[in-house]
């Protein structure tokens, strides 16, 4: 590929490129140079070009709208770490939009240490979850029951410390649920499967919390 700016660094670049893309910045506005500026920073790795790009060409910004090219320069920048640029591949792999609706891939993605940092990310992971268990009630139903029946095992004392493992998603650390749920979305397992191994991740949940739980101060006598 032809590098039209052949002394040029990929972020001098993309810093001109800002300049006629963001009136603000001391030039007229001059999408055309911008959009040329981005693309051959993008071209050249560097990873906010991509990002912007993948941006532009999502939103029809400056351009014409493609969601292939869109895509193609977000997992560009998201293959660079860029945390903004997987996000926004995430939403589109989770909507559907300009990319297959794989929620696992969506995961994976809002998964990495640098976009689990983001607000927005955190908020995406939350909604997926909800969207997932609402697809099978009858699972949530049962499972449900059998989260009842352990509470119900527990002392006073204990439930006072031990917060519920169910609905998906109110746990962080504890997501045997949500992955047993996207293999049966993806029709890797049966319902039969997901609800075995969902049970098996609340028994390991509450039998871990009642050995964590901190024992009850004892009762002096009354003055």
């Amino acid at each position: 590929m032809t590098n039209d700016y052949p002394d040029e660094s990929p972020e001098s670049l993309f810093e001109r490129g800002k300049r006629f893309y963001f009136p603000s910045q001391g030039a007229d506005p001059d999408p055309e140079l911008a959009m040329a500026l981005f693309r051959q920073s993008a071209r050249m790795g560097f990873a906010p070009a991509q990002r912007l790009l993948g941006i532009c060409l999502l939103e029809g910004t400056y351009c014409p709208r493609d969601l292939d090219q869109a895509r193609h320069w977000l997992a560009e920048a998201a293959s660079r770490n860029d945390p903004q640029a997987a996000l926004t591949l995430a939403l589109l792999h989770a909507r559907g939009e300009g990319a297959p609706k794989r929620w696992d891939l969506a995961w994976l993605l809002l998964s990495r240490p640098e976009v689990e940092a983001l607000p927005e990310a955190r908020e995406l992971k939350m909604k997926l979850k909800s969207e997932l268990v609402n697809l099978y009630p009858a699972i949530n139903e049962a499972v449900s029951g059998a989260e009842k029946l352990r509470r119900a095992r527990l002392t006073r004392h204990q439930a006072r410390f031990i917060a519920p493992f169910w609905p998906v998603g109110k746990l962080e650390g504890h997501q045997a649920e949500y992955f047993a749920l996207l293999q049966l979305n993806l029709g890797k397992i049966t319902a039969e499967s997901a609800y075995a191994a969902i049970a098996e991740g609340m028994d390991a949940y509450y039998a871990e919390m009642t050995r964590a739980c901190p024992a009850p101060h004892p009762r002096g006598p009354r003055q």
